[in-house]
């Protein structure tokens, strides 16, 4: 299974969902705050590889989503993260990969954390779950899975990447940071289950909107301490005490 809080998250590991055609969760329609929704592309994209789609499927818009934190709503990210897991059940789902928690976007973190809540709710043994970096660099080293793309399948990710355009900029973005080879490479860590930061810690996207409250943009600023961490601890609060399953089937 992939879980993603955004349509278009799912090209950074776009290889590993040719290979595997796995069941796909998108958290949210990607429609930022312009409205535009994003699923349609990642629909398209899903489809030419024979994914299925999951029932949590742009369940929020990211306008829904960022109130829903901001009011303390975990209701339904709990709920979301209930229904995800009736998939994995109905599906045998062995393994996940999902968005890391980078500090970079609150509904990226949350989405980590849900996926790992979804996972624990399943009973003794859980799916294996692993992370992969949407902002850092493609390939953070260590153990893990790890698929380096031939050149016709590097082929085909670029042209998923070119064809998505309403990524196009961050796509660009991306590879002036890193560089376009560095996305040969896919690499999915084990996500291993920590302890939240402590309420204090200010993440980036505080930072900014912190920046934007001052330059007249936004009226208020989601922060980590406040908003986004009670939804985590309800999410995190679901999770029995489970043995994660050590056996991934083959990535073929």
């Amino acid at each position: 299974m992939l879980v993603v809080a955004h349509p278009g998250h799912e090209l950074r590991v776009l290889d590993f969902v040719t290979r595997t055609r796995p069941v796909v969760a998108v958290l949210t329609d990607g429609s930022a705050s312009i409205g535009r929704s994003r699923l349609p592309q990642t629909t398209a994209l899903l489809d030419e590889v024979g994914a299925t789609r999951a029932t949590v499927y742009g369940r929020f818009t990211d306008r829904d989503a960022y109130a829903r934190l901001m009011n303390g709503d975990s209701g339904a990210f709990v709920q979301a993260a209930r229904d995800l897991s009736a998939t994995i059940e109905a599906h045998h789902i062995t393994a996940i990969a999902t968005d890391a928690a980078e500090g970079y976007n609150p509904v990226h973190d949350v989405c980590r954390v849900l996926a790992e809540a979804a996972a624990g709710l399943i009973g003794p043994v859980a799916p294996a779950l692993f992370e992969f970096d949407l902002v850092g660099h493609p390939d953070t080293g260590g153990d893990g899975i790890r698929l380096h793309l031939d050149e016709p399948a590097f082929a085909r990710k670029l042209d998923a990447i070119r064809r998505y355009t309403e990524l196009a900029g961050e796509a660009e973005a991306a590879f002036e940071r890193h560089g376009v080879d560095a996305f040969r490479t896919e690499f999915l860590r084990p996500a291993r289950t920590r302890d939240l930061a402590p309420a204090s810690e200010i993440p980036y996207y505080e930072r900014v909107g912190d920046e934007r409250v001052q330059q007249g943009r936004y009226s208020h600023v989601l922060r980590y301490g406040a908003h986004v961490r009670p939804v985590m601890e309800a999410l995190l609060a679901l999770r029995a005490p489970v043995t994660y399953a050590s056996a991934v089937h083959p990535v073929h």
